[in-house]
């Protein structure tokens, strides 16, 4: 015998997994932006800044994958060993424009970093895996080779946006 209570559990349960089955699976996991903020990168470059900082990133780690970016600034840090494809200013300068693509902010009032963004980035948010080399306006020549090699545009600006305090 069904008590009334339990007759009532049985609808919200039948309509909680219909809404599960029916609700679209996102595919693309956290590279793609929730908005048009960012539709002039993507116009530029063929693809989601999330999607460019992965691709750098899977350079040297094919298993990094982008996460929801922090929205404490710095977004993400260099902590997986793969120094070549993160200790730079190019890959930090991608995880703020991923943050500003997950967060659907445009370029003229995005999130900013402030003084001392890049290093925490650089260290792993302090808990000092310093990145070395550290590569400031460019990407090491390994890395760029195969950024070439594997047709990955990345924005042109980005080799030389970068603050002498640190911030962005």
């Amino acid at each position: 015998m069904i008590t009334p209570g339990e007759k009532r559990s049985v609808p919200f349960l039948l309509l909680l997994l219909s809404s599960l089955i029916s609700t679209p699976v996102n595919a693309e996991g956290n590279v793609t932006c929730s908005g048009a903020g960012m539709d002039w990168y993507i116009s530029q470059v063929g693809e989601t800044p999330c999607t460019t900082y992965q691709r750098l990133r899977q350079i040297c780690n094919p298993n990094f994958e982008v996460g929801i970016m922090n929205t404490t600034t710095p977004p993400d840090s260099c902590d997986d060993g793969s120094a070549d494809c993160c200790c730079n200013s190019v890959a930090f300068s991608l995880a703020m424009l991923c943050l500003n693509c997950q967060q659907n902010i445009s370029s003229s009032a995005g999130h900013d970093a402030g003084a001392g963004a890049f290093q925490a980035y650089l260290n792993d948010n302090g808990t000092d895996k310093t990145c070395f080399p550290e590569t400031v306006e460019s990407l090491p020549l390994n890395v760029q080779a195969t950024v070439c090699k594997q047709n990955i545009s990345i924005f042109n600006d980005l080799y030389n946006l970068v603050w002498s305090d640190g911030s962005w």
